[in-house]
């Protein structure tokens, strides 16, 4: 459908970002011309006007879908978030009527319950500085109907999601304030630390129980296949065979990349270091095939595969099951410099605590892979435990046997350095999108460290 020149496109295809969008529209058409564009780079469901022949877009057929809102009305208006489902219009205007004129409140109803709200809405102030004073002061809580609301500046739909509030916030705060939360944000409040005495007995047993979980648990038959592909892919890449280098050595070596989702952590850790061969495992094929730049290499069909990305050779994607593509790699006894772990999923729920890579029957194995493994995460509470329980490991490998694939794990000491806090330059330079995605609104990210100690003398 026209709109000034240009076709609107909607349904498009979630397939990730910009680039691939661009890519694809350039073969259907010479001339491209963007008018509401952003709304598809991160959710893959919105519009974008494009200067283009009637067409079929990468598979589906175009959709007209209008976003077109006033930029005025914009900037005097605020995302609020953490409403009481009961709380009402009126409630809230009377609310942030103290702080200047409101003009509007949207609060969108519950789809099955049209009596509540979603929990979430926007609030228009006639005044576009009375919002910003609002979102900016970071020293002020607001509380309405015992819930804390959360507020950040509202942004057109696509541009940014509005569900998340800006560094300027945590930068008006100041030194000794205390830091506005995000919807991101997870530590003592939303759940509680583990009892120390029950991490020390869980990591314990899986210690001690380690040879029994992996007699009763078969290496998946798809990580089986796709580790053929790996090998064969590695042995091309080091001719001279797999180098068993540390971490702190500056001659090539294997650095793995686990939970990689869509790959975009392991093609910048490839440029970073160009000499490594980067191996981005995930479990998810939805994830991986997001990755438009790979190539496959293994067999097309739904077992397994394993992904060249164009242009890094240095960089292989593939999808396996975590714990089995671990115990391969001691079986074969490949070395590897790096381990990282970024972002993985916290189950931010005490119920679900076992669930979590530390508290799993895995963790010993997840400890013996990688000379210098580096997790990241935003809730630094799961970065302490994890440290708590890699020391708890460490210290059962001193009294307790741990062999895997007929193999002894853990005959050296690990060290833990961390957590720390990573400070993340620009946009750009996000290893994933999680750390973009805190990057933008101002959430603290850390950085633990845990090294296998190699003592001297």
């Amino acid at each position: 459908t026209s709109h000034q020149g240009g076709k609107c496109l909607g349904a498009i295809p979630r397939r990730g970002d910009d680039y691939y969008f661009l890519r694809q529209t350039m073969q259907a058409a010479k001339t491209i011309m963007f008018g509401v564009a952003a709304a598809l780079m991160t959710a893959g469901r919105s519009g974008a006007f494009v200067q283009l022949p009637r067409t079929t877009v990468v598979g589906r057929h175009a959709q007209l879908r209008h976003f077109m809102t006033s930029k005025n009305s914009q900037a005097a208006q605020i995302y609020v978030a953490n409403i009481s489902f009961d709380s009402d219009e009126q409630s809230l205007k009377k609310y942030f009527e103290q702080y200047g004129k409101v003009t509007k409140i949207d609060l969108p109803k519950d789809r099955n319950n049209t009596s509540k709200n979603r929990g979430f809405g926007f609030v228009t102030f006639e005044s576009q500085q009375a919002a910003e004073n609002l979102v900016r002061d970071a020293s002020s809580s607001h509380s309405l109907e015992g819930r804390d609301l959360l507020l950040s500046r509202s942004h057109p739909r696509g541009q940014r999601n509005p569900n998340r509030f800006d560094t300027e916030d945590v930068e008006a705060a100041g030194e000794g304030k205390k830091r506005r939360p995000t919807l991101y944000t997870i530590d003592d409040s939303v759940c509680l630390p583990t009892d120390k005495e029950a991490l020390q007995k869980i990591v314990t047993k899986h210690c001690k129980s380690l040879d029994k979980y992996l007699e009763n648990s078969p290496i998946a038959a798809h990580t089986k296949v796709a580790f053929v592909e790996v090998k064969r892919y590695a042995n091309n890449f080091f001719p001279e065979g797999i180098p068993n280098t540390s971490s702190n050595s500056d001659e090539p070596g294997l650095i793995l990349d686990s939970g990689v989702g869509t790959g975009r952590s392991s093609r910048m850790l490839a440029e970073r270091f160009p000499n490594d061969l980067i191996i981005g495992v995930d479990r998810s094929f939805a994830r991986l095939s997001k990755n438009d730049d790979a190539t496959v290499t293994s067999e097309d069909n739904d077992e397994s595969f394993v992904q060249v990305v164009e242009g890094q050779p240095n960089v292989l994607l593939v999808r396996a099951e975590l714990g089995s593509f671990w115990r391969l790699i001691i079986e074969e006894g490949w070395a590897v410099k790096s381990q990282y772990l970024l972002y993985p999923n916290p189950y931010p729920k005490p119920r679900r605590v076992k669930s979590r890579f530390y508290t799993h029957p895995i963790f010993p194995v997840l400890l013996s892979v990688g000379d210098d493994i580096i997790v990241r995460s935003n809730w630094e509470g799961y970065l302490k435990e994890f440290a708590a329980s890699a020391s708890i490991v460490s210290e059962c490998s001193e009294t307790v046997s741990m062999d895997c694939a007929g193999k002894p794990i853990l005959s050296k000491p690990l060290t833990v350095d961390g957590p720390n806090s990573v400070v993340v330059e620009n946009e750009e330079s996000a290893l994933t999108l999680f750390e973009k995605k805190y990057y933008e609104c101002g959430e603290p990210i850390y950085e633990l460290r845990v090294k296998r100690e190699y003592l001297t003398g």
